[in-house]
């Protein structure tokens, strides 16, 4: 007979339940606990298990690779003893939770700097859980390593607050240092000055030298700024050619101070690739409080005045004045009213002849430029030109010239003008269009002119760079036939090398050096260097801006046959040029003209 108990159950069949129950928690612990080695092993952070000492029970493999330590040598340690600066923040943390078992830290992601084997140090985020382990109290600590996140969160911190090709301080970063900056004068009630700063002709060095110098040039500028700066001085740059001076405390005599301090440095050039490269700077400054209490118009009233010390002759500077604001209002008129100029036939061509003194026949005409505007005016081209080439409406606007001229030169060699050449100002700007060689021989293609009979004109700045594509788009004109002068010789830098191998054929006395022939000895002896230069040098030459008899006189003694200026003729419209120049052909086209 069987023992049962009071359900009738057999003992054995209970006690066989028993046991395989204890087994099948066992088996599951021990699943339990393989699974979280599993994990331990597999994990792609750094996990430390740790007891209440914070002597270390578990590494695992990535917290190997991180931190440069076996597994053998980690096990026993503590946590503080080599993985952390010993008296770093990161410590007084790991203290409160080791000895005054304050657990403030669990759940917490804190960064921290950690230590590896071989001292190196890299940024870390370490999170700390609280848990048990083999029925003990333990910590386990999930560390991950912040390097890349840090490069990467430094790299968007340079896009957002630096110039990548100065690195200095770009315009966002500078409104912040300029608000700052700017409430504290305020509450102090202490003087701040502004110098806005761009470089002279810079698309120009741009244009000639090519982009990648044209950045070793604002690099140069920049280092040159920063070498420059007085204490407290802050500079930045807002774009392109464009740079501020935030000079906290700054007055009149300082500020001035500073800017004579930049151009002087200035003076000698930047050695760029193995040549001179000059640059100057024009510079405009503000004042607070005298020139206005916000950013934004102490900024504007800078660049004000940077304008002003530009149309100056630049490599200056001048403080605002409230006068600019018209100036400054009548430029941003004339940019926007230039834009429609040639829609609304607002451009004319005047045009001067050039004599032969000897014969007194024309041996060519200018074409000169005027703009009258329904709203401006009469606009100087001295104003007009300068925003034309700034705004780069100088493209259109030339091109549009070099049509008229052409056009105009036909004509009247078709009504039976003996032909001569009719001479262009070519401005920087137009002089470095990939396509200016094409353009130029398209137009003289539809107008029926044949090449000898267009001369270019450009300034002695454009003249002396050799560049690659200056000197080829000088030499593919040369070669159709088209002929190149150099306006205004002698009033800029000369290179004698250059003018020898040029494909330059004439060179035109400035105005003023020929105005200066009464006054100045020094002038009379720059022309008659040039003419001795240019006999040599097989050059033709042409005086400009000829006003006077005593001029003339000077001029013939020393062998100049050729000028130009309101002695002889003032620039003319073309009906008045036509008129008192062109004799007409009775077998000319009635239509010619």
């Amino acid at each position: 007979m069987h023992l049962t108990l009071i359900d009738n159950y057999p003992i054995y069949l209970i006690l066989l339940v028993i046991i395989i129950s204890i087994i099948a928690l066992y088996i599951s612990f021990n699943n339990k606990a393989a699974l979280k080695a599993t994990l331990l092993e597999s994990a792609i952070d750094c996990i430390m298990v740790f007891n209440t000492s914070g002597k270390i029970l578990a590494f695992n493999p990535a917290a190997e690779a991180i931190f440069g330590y076996e597994r053998e040598e980690a096990l026993g340690l503590t946590l503080i003893d080599f993985l952390f600066e010993k008296d770093g923040q990161e410590t007084t943390f790991l203290n409160l939770l080791f000895t005054a078992k304050d657990e403030t830290i669990i759940g917490k992601r804190i960064e921290l700097k950690a230590y590896r084997s071989d001292g190196s140090v890299f940024p870390a985020e370490i999170t700390m859980t609280s848990s048990s382990y083999k029925g003990k109290h333990v910590y386990t600590a999930c560390i991950r390593d912040l390097t890349e996140r840090k490069k990467s969160e430094e790299i968007v911190h340079q896009l957002a607050y630096f110039d990548l090709l100065t690195g200095l301080p770009n315009r966002n970063q500078f409104n912040q240092l300029f608000h700052d900056a700017l409430n504290n004068a305020k509450h102090y009630n202490q003087s701040l000055a502004l110098l806005f700063l761009d470089v002279n002709r810079f698309k120009l060095i741009n244009d000639t030298l090519g982009h990648h110098l044209g950045d070793l040039v604002l690099q140069k500028f920049s280092a040159l700024l920063s070498e420059s700066l007085f204490a407290q001085s802050i500079v930045s740059r807002l774009s392109g050619d464009e740079f501020v001076i935030l000079y906290p405390l700054g007055n009149q005599k300082s500020a001035a101070v500073q800017a004579e301090r930049i151009i002087q440095q200035l003076e000698a050039p930047f050695q760029i690739d193995g040549r001179n490269v000059f640059v100057s700077t024009s510079i405009g400054i503000s004042l607070y409080p005298i020139d206005g209490e916000d950013p934004e118009v102490l900024l504007k009233n800078a660049d004000q005045a940077m304008y002003m010390a530009k149309e100056r002759g630049g490599n200056h500077y001048y403080f605002y004045e409230e006068e600019m604001s018209v100036l400054y209002s009548r430029r941003s008129a004339c940019e926007q009213s230039l834009r429609t100029a040639i829609e609304h036939n607002e451009l004319i061509l005047m045009y001067q002849p050039k004599f032969h003194i000897p014969s007194g026949k024309i041996i060519g005409v200018e074409a000169l430029l005027r703009w009258d505007n329904h709203e401006l005016g009469s606009v100087s081209p001295k104003e007009f030109i300068p925003v034309a080439e700034e705004s780069g409406q100088i493209i259109a606007i030339g091109k549009w010239v070099l049509q008229s001229a052409c056009l105009q030169m036909k004509k009247w060699q078709a009504a039976g003008m003996e032909p001569v050449p009719i001479a262009v100002n070519l401005s920087a700007v137009q002089f470095h269009q990939e396509d200016l060689v094409t353009m130029i021989l398209d137009i003289l293609h539809q107008n029926e002119l044949e090449a000898q009979y267009l001369e270019l004109e450009i300034t002695e700045s454009i003249s002396l760079n050799n560049s690659h594509s200056s000197m080829e788009r000088l030499y593919a004109l040369q070669r159709k036939g088209v002929k190149i002068a150099v306006d205004d010789f002698g009033t800029d830098y000369s290179s004698l090398s250059y003018l020898q191998k040029s494909p330059i054929n004439t060179l035109k006395i400035g105005k003023s050096i020929v105005q200066d022939i009464s006054t100045s000895i020094s002038a009379s002896s720059i022309i008659e260097a040039i003419m001795a230069m240019s006999y040599s040098l097989n050059k033709n030459v042409i005086a400009v801006g000829v006003e006077t008899q005593e001029q003339l006189t000077f001029l013939e003694k020393i062998g100049c046959q050729h000028i130009q200026g309101y002695l002889f003729s003032v620039p003319l419209t073309a009906q008045l040029f036509e008129t008192s120049y062109v004799i007409h052909d009775a077998n000319a086209s009635p239509n010619a003209l």
